[in-house]
């Protein structure tokens, strides 16, 4: 039987299906936002806003080029001899250039198109196509520019075999140009912008017929899709999805935009912006990444599947217009004295521009400022006495309750919007939290509290005042949108576990293996017994000949070896030395002491490079500790786990996935959503993967005692599961836990509860990788559904209320969806997904399974899929009842059924080409 792959499907499909039309973007603006153009058929870029495309999307740009004038401000201008100039654009300050000359044909062969190709590009938008018109002359002069440029456009293709074309108007070189194209372009179907005048206008109902007509003779004598480049104020959303209607009504690929191109605009296929740019405020000398804004508002953002830019307040702000790139900006400023006027301005025009604004803790300006009057706040006198609560929203006193004495430190009235908690004292009113029109505030103390020990607590922690994900999704005005999930594959929440690899020498006082090292415990005691997917690693400082322990480096690196040779395990390093505090430590290489104690391992005559610590470390595990064909996958972070952007950017450029860092601690004597954390931190152009939950260092007091206390992440594991998932199941513990009995014993019931449960184990290197693809995920509006597009390492989408879930048959990369429980989550089977909505109610597909889709293919009433996984399989189809499930001959019987929820096991681990077949 010819087997089948995961990816025929995603190969057939198109990127758009509503209408029969294909997708079209235009970007000219700076910070290019790659992923999420690459989720269009035809995007055009400006290719001088970036030095290359990303490496995986070689080819699939158009790079913006004008034929008919040059810029003095393009790199290439100064080489433009004045003989090859015949006239000036006025509107534009640009040149209009003589195409009839050969010599400048060459010249922008060679100088334009030549470095544009070089740097990944392989097709192009061909702009200024009739600026000779501009020129006065003869009908002979203008039919001679005109068979320059097709003798150009010619020429650039048979130069750069392959190379294919947008043209921007040009109906006349289609003639001779139009197997070389792909669609042709026009501006201003609708509306128009008025450069001179500076304003929209309605086009005039000739010039809209003469352009329909053009565009109709394209598409008739061609067979060439046709797109209208309409304008609308960055602010005015609905009015730009209006538009687009309108040109898809007629047929024609729309893009409605501002007038500079550097916005996210509205097209086939209108993007949903999930990055947000988050501001913080910190007082100098602090580490950023311990700010409120980290901490606190990270997680919201990402749950509510936001992409965080992080930036401080004196850093520059993303240039061009965020509308359609930025789903809003969130500022968390404890420092308003650090907030400039600059940024001030920024914040109001981006309000001006429609983009939604979150302020948490401070208001990063002065009511009374004038910059700040979009804003619509009044700033009050200070009360001089207690005010009482007039108006408490649901979301208010979210973990504790309001205080009884009542602070106000930002004494404001609301011009408009819903306050969510107004007090009063007297006759005077203040609102101190609060959506508006232009997005919303919640200011301290409202936000987040401490809360002091109680009776039934030990624990000092702090308190969510205002329930965050509803303050965020109400004054960023975010969409009903399918969201990305990292928590779930397949309907089952993902489990894996990992290792940081100190104590690894340490004696242990197990009964049984007195006098043994941990490592040795850990081995027999748990990764013989639990057979499930984790991730080792070890400091080499700690076992090698190099280390601190050469005398033992033979017996410790046995064990090693033995641990990397079962095949459930993966390898990580956890650095050479051990950095316990990566900024101080990189900052003072030779030093072993620093401001907070010890820096790192003592290791003789060592001083600390990022090279060695990381690349060494793998380096070392590959040739003393590994077998044949396995390799060292990531790095674990050590000590405070707060790495450098430059030690981040090193573990990438030797291949190492990385993660550790955070704290999830949430615990029924602590059951604060403070004490759950994100799930990764940008770091400039890098990026750190945090672990999901924390280690048994924390849950024992620093290793202090009570030594059982691991035993308490299973309370971690049970609050970020239900009734809202937050968090895979991630079973963190060091190699020291196996040297004492209770801790040890403390390890194996979590991993007893663990494997009671219905997961989907993973390896840690397969959760990062779903992480990274999170960050990278394209979630598109597209008709009645959506368009979905991201790697294929990350396939599930969490589904909120308002989105109506896929009808199957009418949906094309989606095996199947799981209803109730913390979902809904909708299964993709690879890297791209269109989603229509309608009944389903009665869908044949995936309900769950604890393995991953290596294959899946829906043709009518039949299924063909393959799964593999770690575990034995387990998986549940929703099916009729005359459905049959097969594996070549061979019947697979359910093991039990509900309704129309049939669930099958199987004691292997990969089952390949089932097929479920349904009578029609």
């Amino acid at each position: 039987m010819a087997r089948f792959s995961l990816f025929i499907a995603c190969l057939l499909l198109p990127l758009t299906v509503s209408a029969g039309l294909r997708s079209a973007a235009f970007y000219y603006g700076p910070d290019i936002p790659w992923n999420e153009l690459a989720a269009f058929d035809l995007p055009v870029v400006e290719a001088a806003q970036s030095d290359a495309p990303p490496a995986h999307l070689v080819g699939e740009f158009y790079a913006y080029v004008s034929l008919g004038e040059v810029l003095p401000s393009r790199d290439y201008a100064s080489g433009i001899k004045p003989a090859w100039i015949v006239g000036e654009n006025r509107d534009w300050q640009s040149r209009v250039l003589d195409l009839t000359n050969e010599d400048l044909r060459g010249y922008l062969l060679e100088h334009v198109i030549a470095p544009l190709w070089a740097q990944g590009y392989r097709k192009f938008f061909f702009d200024t196509l009739d600026s000779y018109r501009l020129v006065e002359g003869t009908s002979g002069d203008l039919e001679a520019q005109r068979e320059g440029l097709q003798t150009l456009i010619n020429a650039i293709a048979g130069a750069f075999p392959g190379a294919r074309f947008i043209l921007n108007r040009g109906f006349e070189l289609l003639p001779a140009v139009h197997e070389h194209v792909d669609a042709v372009a026009a501006e201003s179907l609708y509306q128009r912008w008025v450069p001179a005048e500076k304003r929209y206008q309605p086009v005039p109902e000739g010039d809209r017929k003469w352009l329909l007509d053009r565009f109709e003779e394209v598409r008739e004598r061609y067979s060439l899709p046709t797109i209208a480049i309409d304008y609308a104020p960055p602010g005015d959303r609905a009015g730009a999805r209006a538009l687009a209607e309108r040109i898809k009504a007629r047929g024609v690929i729309p893009w409605v935009s501002n007038p500079a191109l550097d916005m996210l605009g509205v097209g086939q296929i209108e993007v949903m912006p999930r990055r947000v740019l988050a501001i913080h405020g910190e007082p100098k000398g602090s580490r950023w990444e311990q700010s409120e804004l980290v901490r606190f508002a990270l997680m919201p953002m990402q749950f509510l599947g936001l992409v965080p830019d992080i930036r401080d307040v004196g850093d520059p702000m993303p240039g061009g217009t965020l509308t359609g790139r930025y789903a809003g900006i969130v500022t968390w400023i404890n420092e308003p004295d650090r907030v400039n006027n600059r940024f001030r301005k920024w914040l109001a025009g981006q309000v001006a521009d429609g983009v939604p604004v979150a302020i948490l803790g401070q208001m990063p300006f002065d009511p009374e400022d004038p910059v700040s009057k979009p804003f619509g706040l009044q700033a009050q006198p200070v009360p001089r006495t207690l005010p009482r609560v007039v108006k408490q929203h649901p979301a208010m006193a979210f973990e504790a309750p309001l205080p009884a004495l009542l602070e106000i430190a930002a004494p404001l009235t609301l011009d408009a919007g819903e306050s969510w908690l107004q007090l009063a004292v007297g006759d005077q009113q203040y609102t101190s939290v609060a959506v508006t029109p232009w997005g919303g505030y919640a200011l301290d103390p409202f936000v987040v509290r401490s809360a002091l020990p109680t009776i039934s607590s030990e624990e000092t922690t702090d308190r969510w005042m205002v329930q965050p994900l509803t303050f965020l999704r109400a004054a960023l005005k975010l969409p009903e949108m399918p969201v990305p999930d990292v928590t779930t594959e397949n309907g089952r929440r993902l489990f894996f576990a990992h290792m940081d690899g100190d104590g690894f020498p340490n004696l242990a006082e197990v009964e049984g293996y007195r006098g043994q090292a941990a490592g040795e415990v850990l081995l027999q005691e748990i990764l013989k017994r639990y057979r499930v997917p984790t991730t080792l690693s070890v400091v080499e400082g700690e076992v090698a000949k190099t280390g601190l322990y050469p005398e033992r480096a033979e017996e410790l690196e046995d064990i090693a070896q033995r641990m990397f040779e079962l095949p459930h395990v993966e390898a990580a390093t956890h650095t050479y030395s051990h950095p316990f505090y990566w900024y101080e430590a990189s900052q003072k290489p030779g030093a072993i002491l620093g401001s907070e104690g010890p820096l790192r391992l003592n290791i003789p005559g060592y001083e600390l490079t990022l090279q060695r610590e990381l690349a060494g470390s793998a380096d070392y595990m590959k040739k003393r500790l590994l077998p044949p064909g396995k390799d060292v996958e990531m790095v674990l972070w050590s000590g405070d786990t707060m790495p450098t952007e430059e030690a981040l950017e090193v573990a990438r450029k030797n291949g190492l996935l990385n993660m550790n860092g955070s704290d999830t601690l949430i615990t029924e004597s602590a059951p604060s959503w403070t004490l759950i954390k994100g799930i990764g931190l940008p770091k400039g152009d890098e990026y750190q993967v945090y672990a999901p939950n924390q280690n048994e260092n924390v849950y024992t007091g620093e290793w202090r005692g009570p030594f059982y206390g691991f035993q308490r992440v299973i309370e971690t594991f049970q609050l970020t599961g239900e009734p809202i998932r937050f968090k895979p199941i991630n079973v963190y513990y060091h190699t020291y836990i196996a040297s004492k009995n209770a801790s040890l014993t403390s390890l194996r019931r979590v991993f007893d509860w663990v494997l009671s449960q219905p997961v989907h184990a993973v390896f840690a290197s397969e959760y990062v990788r779903k992480v990274l693809d999170f960050n990278r995920m394209v979630v598109a509006r597209d008709g009645d559904g959506w368009l979905i597009r991201g790697g294929g390492e990350l396939r599930t989408l969490r589904v909120p209320a308002g989105v109506a879930l896929p009808d199957l048959a009418r949906s094309a990369g989606i095996a199947g969806y799981q209803e109730g429980g913390p979902g809904p989550y909708v299964h993709m089977s690879g890297e791209t997904a269109h989603w229509r909505s309608g009944d389903a109610g009665k869908d044949t597909g995936l309900w769950s399974a604890n393995a991953r889709l290596t294959a899946f293919e829906r043709n009518g009433s039949t299924l063909r899929f393959s799964l593999r996984g770690y575990l034995p399989l387990s998986f549940t189809l929703m099916q009729p009842a005359d459905c049959v499930l097969r594996q070549g001959e061979q019947v697979i019987e359910p093991a039990r059924r509900d309704g129309r929820l049939y669930q099958y096991r199987s004691d292997q681990r990969e089952l390949n080409e089932l097929r479920l077949q349904c009578r029609q």
